[in-house]
This record gives structure tokens, C-alpha cells and sequence, in this order.
């Protein structure tokens, strides 16, 4: 128990979070800091956030080339951006050890300074779910609901 409440878990906050995003028409991935090079199991880095969210958006933009079948010409394909957000999920008053928050502020501050959008729950919006979802719907990303309508919602705990 916390002062604001119970205390909730990160996989439970992540979980939740992660499913709103992917109703909103976001895609989720894991990363998973690579642990053993010898098998070439992982994707990471040191410090990387949780979870990179992608969602294509067919804006104008360039177009796409595809290799055509032998013989025929290369040809345009539909043209496709992606939105990106990295998130870093802590748990409310969640602890880090020094060096691995250390490795999380310094590959946080080199992917904003790429131009990225990166989040930590706790810092950048409070870690629970109505936190997150309030930074999201101020956010201009929300797609599904209206800025200021009221859109019901149900997320199962």
C-alpha cells in the first residue's frame, strides 16, 4: 500500500497499458536486452526501454520500392510511415539499482536526442494506468477517442 493507493505491480501496469495501446491500433514489442550472444537470443541494449510501440500510419510520404517479378518493372507500393514510442514501464515508487538506472537515463537521453519518443512510467507520467492514460489522451496520439468526449472504455484489470 502507498499513499496514493495500492501498490501495483509493473507487469500488471505494462499489461494494461499495452493493451490500450494496441486497442488504439498500436503494435507492442518486447525487448529483451540481449543475454546470450552465443545463441543470438535477445534485442537490445543496455538501458532500453520495456516495450517499442509502432504504429504504421499511410501518410504521403515516399514510396516504398519492391522487387518486381523477373522481367517486370520495380513498382511503387503504398507509401507508409510509422509512429514510435518507447516506454520504459516502472511500478508506482518502483526501485531501480543505481547502475541500471543509470544505463536507462543515459540510453533515454540519446534516443530524445535522435528525436525519439521515449517515455518512464513515473517520471514522464504518473505509473498507473489513469497516469498513463490521461498523458495519452493530452498526448494528440490517441486515435479511437475525441480530445474532451467522454468514449467508454473497458480494460480488464
Amino acid at each position: 500500500m502507498t499513499a496514493r493507493g495500492p501498490a501495483i505491480l509493473e507487469a500488471a501496469l505494462q499489461a494494461t497499458c499495452t493493451q490500450f495501446l494496441e486497442f488504439d491500433g498500436w503494435r507492442a514489442l518486447r525487448t529483451d536486452p540481449v543475454s546470450r550472444r552465443e545463441w543470438g537470443k535477445g534485442f537490445g541494449e543496455p538501458g532500453m526501454a520495456d516495450y517499442l510501440y509502432i504504429r504504421y500510419a499511410p501518410w504521403p510520404s515516399e514510396h516504398h520500392i519492391t522487387n518486381a517479378p523477373q522481367g517486370e518493372e520495380w513498382r511503387p507500393t503504398t507509401p507508409c510511415q510509422a509512429l514510435v514510442i518507447w516506454i520504459e514501464w516502472k511500478r508506482l515508487r518502483g526501485k531501480r539499482s543505481t547502475k541500471a538506472a543509470r544505463h536507462q537515463k543515459e540510453w533515454h537521453a540519446r534516443e530524445r536526442a535522435r528525436g525519439a519518443l521515449t517515455l518512464i512510467a513515473g517520471e514522464d507520467f504518473p505509473a498507473i494506468f489513469e497516469g498513463f492514460k490521461e498523458w495519452y489522451m493530452k498526448s494528440g496520439l490517441n486515435r479511437k477517442w475525441a480530445p474532451g468526449k467522454q468514449n467508454a472504455l473497458e480494460i480488464p484489470a
